[in-house]
């Protein structure tokens, strides 16, 4: 693990707004972490947040609860993006031989997919690892039924079907806490990759969810 992560280092405040040019759903398609983010709402958060300040008992660092932005927050998640980013990598980093170095969003969810063996190249966008994480987490868990796993072909696809399925999709929220919960890859590889694969998995399943609806708005609108 590198260097304990301080937090307060940070700064206050909520993370800088996007760009108006941006729409939602280019800003849920981006691969820097705080942009998407930023495009969440705080019912989106939640889970991503509890993950990471309700660890089980024993870890010997609590970075995003002992920091000051959360502590002060009042719970608006918004208020602590930068720092919930870099929790994420901070857990991510834990085989960087450098121990001061931070690996990018990038790079830990590249290297996640490394372990479960999915192919990736430098021209892979995050977005389009995460879902394959979660198709990888969907095959393996084949949960009952096939309405888990159509729901994830149609997000892949998602740009190429009608307004009414992405909209279907866009409403459903992908039961990613069942997922990780059965899905004990990430418990083989250690508890730094629970914590990293468990925060991935969270973020996949908002941003799948988040964008499909970004998208079906678009779609109504220039219809």
């Amino acid at each position: 693990m590198p260097e304990p992560l301080d937090l307060d280092g940070l700064g206050k405040g909520a993370a800088p707004p996007p760009s108006q040019a941006m729409s939602r759903a280019e800003r849920l398609e981006s691969d820097d972490l705080t942009v998407v983010l930023g495009a969440f709402g705080r019912s989106d958060l939640d889970p991503l947040v509890k993950i990471l300040v309700e660890r089980e008992a024993g870890d010997k660092s609590d970075p995003l609860r002992e920091c000051d932005a959360y502590k002060t927050g009042g719970g608006d998640h918004h208020r602590y993006i930068p720092q919930i980013v870099e929790e994420i990598r901070w857990w991510g980093s834990h085989d960087v031989l450098d121990a001061g170095e931070l690996r990018s969003y990038r790079a830990v969810v590249a290297n996640l997919c490394g372990k479960v063996e999915i192919p990736v190249t430098d021209t892979t966008s995050v977005f389009d690892m995460e879902r394959l994480l979660v198709k990888e987490r969907v095959d393996a868990d084949k949960l009952g039924g096939s309405s888990l796993g159509d729901t994830v072909g149609s997000v892949l696809n998602a740009a190429g079907v009608g307004l009414g399925l992405i909209r279907a999709i866009g409403a459903v929220a992908i039961p990613v806490s069942v997922g990780i919960a059965a899905w004990t890859m990430w418990e083989k590889m250690g508890p730094d990759y629970k914590m990293t694969g468990q925060c991935v998995m969270a973020i996949a399943e908002a941003r799948m969810r988040l964008w499909c609806a970004a998208m079906a708005d678009e779609m109504e609108v220039v219809g």
